[in-house]
Formats: C-alpha cells, sequence, structure tokens
C-alpha cells in the first residue's frame, strides 16, 4: 500500500515537526501558562497525527481501531486547548480563575475520549472502519452519526467558532499595530484549517474519496503560524525567537527521512515494521547512510529546532530496531542501531561546537563592537572638541592642508580666521564656570552657522577658534564673510536672563600671500589676531607684510635680549639733572640703552616691555643699579663732591619679594651711599593698589634711599597718596612742560599747581624734557627745584659726563645731582 505509507509519512512528519515547535516554546519560556497551553495543544497533535499514523497501516481492523482510540486522546482534547490558548492569548483569564470553568471547559474533551478512546460500553460502535488504497478511514456518513457524533460535532464546532470570534475581536480592539498584525495571521490561519479540515475529514472522506482524515496535518498551519508570529513579534514568547530557520527545511528533511523508513521496510520483507538489517544489506546500510545525511544536514542547517527533529527521528529508529530484536531475538538489526546511535552521538557533537563557536562568534563580535565603539570615542577624543562638540585643532590642521592643496589645483583662495574673545574670563569669574561653557556652546553654534559647506570650524582652545573659508576669489568676498562673522558679536548673549556683549579680536590670514600650509596660516592669523586685540580690541586685523615682518623683528630681539647682557650689548647713559637757580649739576638720570649687532640702536620704549614681559627686567635691572652705583662713585672722585644717582625700577622689579634685600646688597658690594641713591618708579607702579608693592617701596626707602615719581600729573593722581606715600620728588611730565610758551594756559596752570602742592609738602619738583629758554624761565620763576632736558645737556655716554664734570669742577659749578635709570 505506497498511498498508505504516503499518508503515514505525512502523520509522521507533522508528529515530528509539531513537537519541535512545542519544545522550543516551552523550552523559551516554560513558567508562562500560555506556553504550557501551546505545549499542551501540541501533545494532542501529536497524539492525534501518531495514532492515525500507525492505524492507517495496521495490518487488522481490530488494531487499527486500539491506533484510532489512541489518536482520540489527541483529536478529542484538542478543541478545547486550542478555546484555552485563544482566551489566554487574548487575556479572557477572568473566567479561567473560576474555579468551575476549567472543569466546564474540559467537560466535553473528557467525554469525548470516554466515548471514543476507552471501550467502556459508553459507545458501542464508536468506528466504522474500512481498509482504501489510501489505508484504513473512518466511514461516519452523517445519517449514520449517533448520539455521541452528534454530541462531538457540536463540540467541535462551537468550540473552534468561539475561538474565532475571540481572536477577531481582540485584534479589531487593539491599538497597536503589531497586536493587530497577530491577531489577523491567528484568525487566518486558524479559519483556513477549520476550513479545511471540516471539508476533508466530513465531506471528502465520507462521501466522494474514501481518504484518511488529514486533519491534524491541516491543523499544522495555525501551529507554524503562531511560530512565525512568535520569530517577527515576540508573540507569547518572553524573547524572540531565532529569527533565522525555515520550517519547510525540517517537514522536507522528516518526510524523506521517514519514507526512507517505510523503504527500509519494503526491502526488509517485514511490512509491519521498519528493521535495519534485515535482507538486502547492502540497499538497507546505503538508505541508512543517507537517514544519518539527512539528520547532520538537519542539525547544520536549522540548528534547533533541526537537532531535535533528528534526535526524535533516530530516537524512534533506535526504539524500533531494539524492538524487532527482541522479536525475533536476533542481533542481526544491531548495525542499524549503532548507526542511528552514532548519529545521534554526531549531532550532539555537531550541536555542541556549534554552540561553542557560536559563543566565540558573538564574543568576537562582542569584541568587535566595543572596539568599534572604542575607535568611535577615540576618534571624537582625538579630533572634536568634547565642550562645543566642533572640530579640534589637530583635526583642522589636517582638513586645512587637504584644502590649500585642492586650492592650489582649482586656483581658488583658502583663509584661516583666528577668533579670540576679549574680556571672556569675567564671565567664568562673575557667572561661574558653567556658565562661561554654555556661552561658548552658544558662539560656536553661532559662528558654525554663518559659514557654507565647505567651510570649517574647530575649537583651538580655551575661548579661541579656528575658521576655514575654502573656496574664495578674492578678498573682497573673504571680507564680506569677516564681517557676517564680526557682526554675531553684536548681538547679547543671554545667560541666566542676563544679557551679556561678548566682543571679539579677530586675524585674518591667506593662501598663499600669507603662508603655503597650514602650520604657516594659523601662526599668521594668531599674529594679526595678537595686533587686533592690542590696539583696542573687538576688532578684526588682515595680516599683512609688514605686521609678519614685525614680528619677526620683535621675536629676534625678544631671543636676542636673552645674550644681550652676556654679550655686553647694553649700556648707560646719563642726562644731568641741574639745578634751577644755580644751574649746577644735581645728579644725573641714567638712560638704559641696547646696541643690537642686527638692529643697531634699540630705543627702550620698544625693549623694555620686552624685558618685563619675559622676565629679564630683574636681572637685567640688578645690573643697571649695581652699574650706576659703580659709576657714581667715579663721578663723585672726579668732581670732588658728592651727586646724586637716580635708578628705575619697573613693576616687575618690584613684585620680586627679595628686591629691597638685593638693592642693599649691592650697595654694600660697591660702598655706596644710600643717600646718594634715588629710585625712580612711574605715577602708575607708585600708587598701585597692590599692598605688596607698596610695601616694597617702604622697605627699600627704610634703606635710605630716596623715591621720586615719574610722569606726574599723568595717571592716578590723588593728594591722599601723597600725603601718605614715602615720595621725595616729583618728575612733572615732559607733556605739561611742552605746554608752556605754547598758549596753553591749562598746562602752565597744571605745572604751576604741582609745583605749589610740591612746596607746602616739602617735596622737591624736577621738570624733565625741558627743551627752550621759554620753558625754563617759567619753571624757574614758579620755584621748579630741578630741571632737566635738552636745554642744558642730552644724554651722554661715560666719557661725555665725565669731561663734562671736570669742566664743572674747573669752573666751581659742581652740585649734587640725581641719576635715573630707564
Amino acid at each position: 500500500m505506497p498511498s498508505a505509507y504516503l499518508f503515514t509519512t505525512l502523520f509522521l512528519s507533522a508528529n515530528v515537526v509539531s513537537l519541535i515547535l512545542g519544545f522550543l516554546v516551552i523550552r523559551n519560556n516554560r513558567k508562562a501558562s500560555v506556553s504550557r497551553c501551546f505545549f499542551a495543544l501540541i501533545l494532542s497533535l501529536n497524539f492525534w497525527s501518531l495514532g492515525l499514523a500507525f492505524a492507517n497501516i495496521a495490518a487488522d481492523a481490530a488494531t487499527c481501531e486500539i491506533w484510532r482510540r489512541y489518536s482520540s486522546l489527541g483529536w478529542g482534547t484538542v478543541y478545547s486547548i486550542i478555546l484555552h490558548f485563544a482566551m489566554l492569548i487574548t487575556d479572557k483569564t477572568a473566567l479561567l480563575k473560576k474555579p468551575w470553568f476549567p472543569v466546564l471547559l474540559y467537560l466535553p474533551a473528557v467525554l469525548t475520549v470516554l466515548a471514543y478512546g476507552i471501550p467502556s460500553g459508553l459507545n458501542p460502535e464508536p468506528y466504522h472502519l474500512i481498509q482504501t488504497e489510501f489505508g484504513w478511514i473512518n466511514l461516519s456518513r452523517v445519517v449514520e452519526y449517533n448520539l455521541w457524533d452528534w454530541i462531538f460535532l457540536v463540540y467541535y464546532i462551537s468550540y473552534t467558532i468561539a475561538a474565532l470570534v475571540l481572536v477577531f475581536r481582540w485584534g479589531r480592539q487593539a491599538s497597536e499595530y503589531n497586536v493587530k498584525m497577530q491577531a489577523r495571521a491567528l484568525l487566518l490561519s486558524l479559519s483556513v484549517a477549520f476550513v479545511l479540515a471540516s471539508a476533508t475529514d466530513i465531506l471528502l472522506s465520507n462521501n466522494l474519496v474514501k481518504m484518511p482524515q488529514i486533519a491534524p496535518i491541516i491543523l499544522l498551519i495555525p501551529v507554524m503560524t503562531i511560530h512565525r508570529i512568535m520569530k517577527k513579534y515576540a508573540f507569547i514568547a518572553s524573547d524572540p525567537l531565532v529569527k533565522k530557520g525555515n520550517l519547510l527545511h525540517i517537514i522536507a528533511g522528516v518526510a524523506v527521512y521517514i519514507l526512507i523508513a517505510f523503504v527500509q521496510v519494503s526491502l526488509s520483507g517485514n511490512g509491519s515494521m521498519p528493521a535495519s538489517g534485515l535482507g538486502s544489506q547492502a540497499y538497507l546500510g546505503i538508505l541508512t547512510q543517507i537517514q544519518m545525511m539527512i539528520s547532520i544536514c538537519l542539525v547544520l542547517k536549522e540548528d534547533i529546532p533541526g537537532y531535535w527533529a533528528a534526535v526524535l527521528l533516530n530516537a524512534g529508529n533506535i526504539l524500533i530496531s531494539v524492538n524487532i530484536m527482541v522479536q525475533i531475538k536476533s542481533t542481526s538489526p544491531m548495525p542499524g542501531t549503532i548507526s542511528y546511535a552514532g548519529v545521534l552521538m554526531i549531532i550532539t557533537l555537531i550541536v555542541f561546537y556549534k554552540k561553542k563557536t557560536a559563543a566565540s562568534i558573538d564574543k568576537i563580535d562582542q569584541q568587535r563592537a566595543r572596539l568599534k565603539e572604542s575607535e568611535k570615542r577615540l576618534y571624537q577624543m582625538a579630533y572634536y572638541d568634547s565642550l562645543t562638540r566642533l572640530h579640534n585643532r589637530d583635526w583642522f590642521v589636517e582638513h586645512l592642508d587637504a584644502s590649500i592643496q585642492k586650492a592650489k589645483g582649482n586656483d581658488t583662495l583658502v583663509s584661516v580666521i583666528f577668533i579670540d574673545l576679549d574680556s571672556f574670563k569675567s564671565i567664568n569669574d562673575t557667572m561661574g564656570h558653567s556658565s562661561g561653557d554654555a556661552a561658548l556652546k552658544l558662539i560656536a553654534e553661532r559662528l558654525s552657522s554663518c559659514l557654507k559647506e565647505t567651510d570649517a570650524i574647530a575649537r583651538f582652545g580655551g575661548d579661541e577658534f579656528l575658521i576655514m573659508i575654502a573656496d574664495i576669489c578674492d578678498e573682497e568676498e573673504l571680507r564680506g564673510v569677516v564681517d557676517r562673522i564680526m557682526e554675531i558679536f553684536s548681538n547679547p548673549i543671554l545667560l541666566q536672563h542676563i544679557e551679556y556683549f561678548i566682543t571679539a579680536s579677530v586675524g585674518v590670514a591667506v593662501c598663499p600671500t600669507d603662508g603655503e600650509n597650514a602650520e604657516a596660516l594659523i601662526k599668521n592669523a594668531d599674529i594679526a589676531m595678537y595686533l587686533a586685540k592690542s590696539i583696542g580690541r573687538n576688532q578684526c586685523v588682515f595680516c599683512s607684510s609688514d605686521i609678519k615682518s614685525q614680528t619677526v623683528k620683535t621675536m629676534k630681539l625678544t631671543n636676542n635680549l636673552y645674550k644681550a647682557l652676556d654679550n655686553r650689548e647694553l649700556f648707560l647713559q646719563y642726562q644731568p639733572q641741574v639745578a634751577t637757580k644755580t644751574q649746577e649739576i644735581k645728579g644725573f638720570e641714567a638712560l638704559l640703552r641696547w646696541n643690537n649687532e642686527e638692529y643697531g640702536i634699540i630705543t627702550p620704549d620698544v625693549f623694555i616691555p620686552m624685558a618685563e614681559h619675559t622676565g629679564l627686567i630683574r636681572p637685567i635691572g640688578l645690573w643697571v643699579f649695581r652699574t650706576a652705583c659703580q659709576q657714581l662713585k667715579v663721578f663723585q672722585q672726579v668732581c670732588g663732591r658728592k651727586i646724586g644717582m637716580t635708578v628705575n625700577l619697573s613693576l616687575e622689579q618690584l613684585r620680586d619679594y627679595e628686591i629691597a634685600e638685593e638693592i642693599s646688597a649691592i650697595l654694600n658690594e660697591t660702598n655706596t651711599d644710600a643717600q646718594d641713591i634715588q629710585i625712580e618708579i612711574t605715577e602708575s607702579t607708585a600708587f598701585n593698589e597692590d599692598p605688596f608693592v607698596l610695601q616694597q617701596v617702604k622697605d627699600i626707602k627704610m634703606l635710605g634711599i630716596s623715591v621720586a615719581i615719574d610722569d606726574f600729573g599723568t595717571g592716578f593722581s590723588s593728594f591722599t597718596r601723597l600725603k601718605t606715600f614715602p615720595i621725595d620728588l616729583l618728575k612733572i611730565d615732559i607733556g605739561f612742560v611742552r605746554g608752556i610758551g605754547n598758549g596753553s594756559r591749562k598746562d602752565e596752570a597744571i605745572i604751576k599747581s604741582i609745583i605749589q602742592i610740591a612746596e607746602n609738602l616739602e617735596i622737591e619738583v624736577l621738570a624733565e624734557g625741558v627743551e627752550t629758554e621759554t620753558q625754563f624761565h617759567y619753571l624757574r620763576k614758579n620755584g621748579c627745584d630741578l630741571i632737566q632736558g635738552y636745554y642744558f645737556h642730552r644724554p651722554l655716554s661715560v666719557g661725555e659726563a665725565l669731561r663734562l664734570l671736570e669742566k664743572q669742577k674747573r669752573n666751581s659749578l659742581c652740585a649734587t645731582g640725581h641719576l635715573e635709570t630707564i
């Protein structure tokens, strides 16, 4: 009966496939009631299909009835389980919690099993079995139905329709798209199964074709649908099932495997059950090897589902082979049995190593993911600013170099704009660093908004930004971009409901004029920015050749200043200070000069700020003080009387906490009388609010040195400070002196007032920059004590000063004076 074996193969295949699906679900979440209910559904299908499989090829009607009664354990309970499952997935669990409802729910199933499964006399003639070319069938026409047939029919139809109604309402009431799709798929599959099963088992098998009832095979449709929506939507599963896999592969493999088993039975000559090793050994061995290959392919192709299918098939063959050996009392089936056992070991090892390999691959994937994440973080750290999320300097330099090379090819310009925020520190000091960070972020956003796609912006550091403007044709276009950038800073920034106006100093460099690589462009833009900051801030300066040459000169001079003392390039000149009434030299003002080997004579207004900025003013200042003291001794020996020497001290020198001790040591070293030395400090330095500086001046005063205030009237003049500060001499600024005789009555009135105040405070007054006779006579008339300027003497070298002193000595005109170093 080849057709009978075909249907039996289908039943057994459905049995294996459904059992695999049940194992997958219960393995995923065995504690969930819906998973347990689904597994019970699978078990009922297994009872049904397994019973029909063996009933279909039974040797006689009695054996067929036994297997039919066995299958009733499945088809008698499956509809109650389907309704139970539908209630669970549609959340209709209130009735299930009532103790009487489960009894009512499964009462038809119990009655069906009692009537059709147990030969108790309750249903004397449950089956009308006849044998056809397709196997044994139950021929039961509607006109021949007994009471139990009608009861089952009502039970089957009502429970199925109830389940369909629940699923339909569940999908209609759902608001989530996924739930609607699940309900639609489940409703469609159950409806198709209900219609097909009714048509084949009731209409066709009883009236037309006389074929076996294939309802358990048809019920694979909703079962496989449930499996599909479990994979796609994690339906009734705590975690999504394995995404990869195809049940069709398993069904085909199982069907071929079982079909081969029936061929083995045919070859063995035993039609009741398969037996490996009986007759036609060569063919049986080949078929066994094919089954082994099918088992291995299932495991390799479908992982866990394929493994369970192979285990069930080979375990079944082992049991059958053992049963045959017991029945025939022979070990001839032993080779086949060992082969099936070997297959179980092989597929178990395959699964083990696949799992181990998968774990290793997963570990490698995780490490690769972590590595990619680390690379991403490292890239962010290497090329992005963590605060503003702009690119940083390293990225900017690389991108700028690439843009420069591109610009050379298409004959366009590339510009670098260096932006430094003015007085940004005040926001951090007043509002806190968090507000400062917020301001930087906002400024970064505003700057980015005015750039085009080919431009680039980076945070250079602190409150500095770099902008690259690419693909520009001329400088006029660039100035338009710069104007837009400067316009950004005309609008206030709102921080904690307070408006702040933040300005910026901007420097611009253009390639190729100002450099042909990133480093040169950034450097020259930086130079232009510092020039903008030094000439008043809140403006933009374009780099030029003059700016670059001046910067180079400043850099060279700064470097040469470090070696100026060692190279003996520094020297002093001395300008006499003359008593107004007697016109005698009372002292000298020492003027520091620098004769640079490359640039010649460098004026003090150029190199003194350099010395202060680099800290060289301290060793240079001590050298000046020592040299002036040594020269004073020579001057006093030549003129034969005491004259004074004034030495200028800068603010940086006064900030040296050892300055008083160092001056005292030089006085002792040169054996100079402190009363002959006068230090001169500017008005801004003298009246500095720093108490430490004021204390330093007082400590120097305690040595016996007198104190002179230079440029009086131009800085922080205050009568209170004049009263409390230890001042011995006021120097009237040259700006007031030049106003004498030029019709500037205000200058003359100011000078007269300063002289009167000093006289009242018993402080001497010196006027510097006196160049005309008119100026001299006015100062002498109004009581100025000392005169210094070209009207009497220009700054003199040591030799010239000595000759002047000798001449005055001869004329007996030598008088006490003061010397100032600048």
